[in-house]
């Protein structure tokens, strides 16, 4: 799937609005999840497959919690195209496998995906009112990068708890440090003479430590154990993509002060702090994500 100086004088004469004015009101809607973005979104998701990411590791927490089950059925929140279900669903015969986002674009596209597969399913459900679903009616609940998005958390994790049956296992990963918003975050620095808001879409609204865990027992589950793990993201040889991939959840507001010359100068001066180069790709090695399993 992000120096510090005041904005150039020679920037247009909309960038003398207050600050705060201009921020918040280019940020009043969240950025579209346009055909650029979504591009973007596969080739970073692809990357969760990556030993130590994400996707592995849920299907290993996922066998080791369903080992005396033979058949589970299993709730996969958030699941864009449809990974991890997908994943979880290949090593899983046995298992009936839901795929579920809010987004009717991506679930199109895990509906694709699931009709190769006997034991997958793909529908339309937001996280915060999974009301299609009764109570106590799955095995397991996972989420790959989801929660972090919704709106009103402790709803979307009541709705989990709820759809659990008791003694149901609920897999999650978190955002606990990543430098591709490290790298945003410092490039509208510069842009902006000073830190600026978190973006409406925050993959790191949860790395608070201990935030998530409260959240869960607030919702009822218990058994909360949390682990980390560390991978790269490789963005390849194309700069222009680089640039594009590690400026998107700002790129609304960069065009909106007409800064791209100012951001494109600071993006490549900061990048290489938090870069190496293999074999010629701009590779970001240090992205952490927490991984939480708990019982309802």
């Amino acid at each position: 799937m992000i120096s510090r100086i005041i904005l150039k004088s020679s920037l247009p004469c909309r960038n003398t609005l207050p600050w705060r004015s201009l921020f918040s009101r280019g940020l009043a809607d969240k950025p579209k999840f346009d055909a650029e973005m979504s591009e973007m979104y596969v080739i970073i998701a692809n990357q969760h497959r990556h030993p130590q990411g994400p996707w592995p590791m849920i299907l290993e927490r996922a066998k080791k919690h369903l080992s005396s089950n033979p058949s589970p059925k299993i709730l996969d929140i958030a699941s864009g195209m449809g990974e991890p279900a997908l994943t979880i669903a290949t090593s899983l015969p046995s298992a009936q496998v839901v795929s579920s986002d809010v987004s009717e674009e991506m679930v199109l596209k895990a509906k694709s995906v699931a009709e190769t597969m006997d034991n997958m399913t793909a529908v339309l459900a937001n996280a915060e009112d999974l009301s299609q679903f009764d109570t106590d009616t799955f095995d397991m609940v996972t989420c790959c990068y989801g929660y972090m998005f919704a709106e009103n958390k402790p709803q979307a994790l009541s709705e989990s708890h709820r759809v659990l049956k008791p003694g149901g296992t609920l897999i999650a990963t978190t955002w606990d440090s990543n430098d591709l918003m490290s790298v945003q975050r410092d490039v509208m620095k510069v842009v902006l003479g000073r830190d600026p808001p978190a973006p409406l879409l925050n993959p790191l609204s949860l790395n608070e430590p201990g935030l998530f865990s409260k959240l869960l027992a607030d919702a009822g589950f218990t058994n909360i154990t949390s682990s980390t793990s560390t991978y790269p993201f490789n963005l390849g040889k194309d700069k222009n993509f680089q640039w594009k991939m590690l400026t998107m959840l700002y790129k609304d507001k960069i065009a909106e002060l007409g800064a791209e010359d100012t951001a494109k100068h600071a993006f490549f001066d900061i990048v290489p702090k938090y870069s190496v180069i293999e074999n010629g790709d701009l590779v970001i090695p240090k992205n952490t994500f927490m991984l939480t399993v708990c019982n309802k």
